[in-house]
């Protein structure tokens, strides 16, 4: 009897337990992710600074920020 509790029970016990668990926490993470005011960052291909999406514009096909030295 102790060798079914011990050899069946608890390994199912525990994969049950891990699975429950892990879907807990990532559900906390994706929540946090999206809860966030983090925003997204990319980098300007001329001056190489990182800016946030919002504030580069694609020209030529390459992401490029507002700078007058970059727009030339």
């Amino acid at each position: 009897m102790n060798f079914l509790i011990a050899g069946v029970l608890a390994p199912i016990a525990y994969f049950l337990i891990r699975y429950i668990v892990k879907k807990f926490v990532m559900s906390l993470i994706v929540s946090a992710k999206n809860n966030s005011n983090v925003k997204n960052m990319a980098q300007c291909e001329k001056c190489k600074m990182f800016l946030d999406e919002g504030e580069l514009f694609e020209k030529d096909g390459r992401l490029i920020c507002k700078k007058n030295e970059c727009n030339r």
